[in-house]
């Protein structure tokens, strides 16, 4: 089976753009526009690491996270938080919340390839 990545953004350019770059890394990248499509792909399949924007249309990406790891098969991978917007309480809130990391767009893609490969090895 391969490695299987859930990238979970509202904005396709930005989905289209995460999967481009990583699919350069020979896995296997599965997307979805909103938090109800994020835990129905996620409950479906084996993740192996998920990228969750803050800003989606029907919930925000912290109550998202919590839901994600309410999934047994989830409970335990990487979920890192990614978000254009720039409030300083967002990172301490991922992180209390149990996300394995944070950034914010636009970001490099050397960065989020790196990120990928460490979680690979």
């Amino acid at each position: 089976m391969s490695y299987q990545i859930l990238v979970i953004d509202d904005e396709s350019i930005t989905r289209r753009l995460v999967s481009h770059i990583l699919k350069q890394l020979n896995v296997s990248v599965l997307t979805a526009e909103d938090g109800a499509e994020a835990l129905q792909v996620a409950d479906q399949n084996t993740i192996h690491l998920a990228f969750v924007d803050i800003n989606l249309p029907d919930m925000d990406g912290f109550t998202l996270l919590q839901k994600l790891k309410e999934i047994p098969h989830l409970e335990d991978i990487p979920m890192y938080i990614f978000t254009a917007r720039n409030s300083p309480d967002d990172r301490d809130v991922a992180l209390e919340l149990g996300a394995a990391g944070f950034f914010y767009k636009p970001f490099s893609t050397q960065e989020l390839r790196d990120l990928v490969t460490q979680h690979m090895d």
